[in-house]
């Protein structure tokens, strides 16, 4: 009797953690901006909920969609006229106004006129400041049972050289790493607006 107990017991821990696995990470939501023809750059979006404490700490997609994904943040950071000068090989971004940044309601951000690896600055013509778009070395941090939502103006999946320009239509599959939950590869659709959640 005792051994039936103990096998029943470990069947009830794997099914445990199984289905522990299945509920890690809900990602929902999951788009990408049409990109203007001119640009090599796109960025993907979502709405992520882990059920413990985690992080994103990686973004990846095949080799036939872009030559890599960073995950990004924009935060405000002191112009350095420096660092501006030594911006000169990302042009194509003026045009991302019609892409990624055209729908900021909020009026913070409009224009992306000079970027580099890493960090890409968007002048905001308002002083010494402005709007500083950089991948998060780190990953991006997921409090247990809150939704956070990758978006416009906020963080995001950012995609580096990308094949083609992303189209009205077009799906990709992009793959996200986490701190402890397993990788998630989800189906992205490429629109010109967010869908309805």
């Amino acid at each position: 009797m005792k051994r039936e107990l103990t096998i029943l017991s470990a069947a009830a821990l794997v099914l445990a953690a199984c289905g522990g696995d299945d509920e890690a990470v809900e990602i929902d939501n999951a788009w990408a901006r049409t990109s203007p023809m001119a640009t090599t750059l796109g960025a993907a979006y979502f709405d992520i909920t882990a059920a413990d404490d985690d992080v994103l700490v990686a973004a990846s997609v095949s080799s036939d969609v872009a030559g890599e994904a960073q995950i990004h943040e924009i935060v405000e950071a002191e112009m350095d006229m420096d660092d501006m000068d030594d911006m000169d090989d990302m042009d194509d971004m003026d045009d991302m106004d019609d892409g990624e940044m055209s729908d900021m309601d909020d009026g913070e951000m409009s224009d992306m006129d000079d970027m580099e690896d890493g960090d890409h600055e968007m002048d905001m013509g308002d002083g010494d400041m402005a709007m500083v778009m950089q991948e998060m070395a780190d990953g991006l941090p997921l409090p247990a049972d809150e939704t956070v939502s990758l978006e416009p103006g906020g963080y995001h999946v950012m995609l580096l050289d990308l094949v083609e320009p992303l189209e009205t239509g077009d799906e990709f599959e992009l793959t996200l790493d986490f701190e402890n939950a397993d990788d998630v590869t989800v189906t992205v659709t490429v629109a010109e607006t967010a869908p309805e959640s």
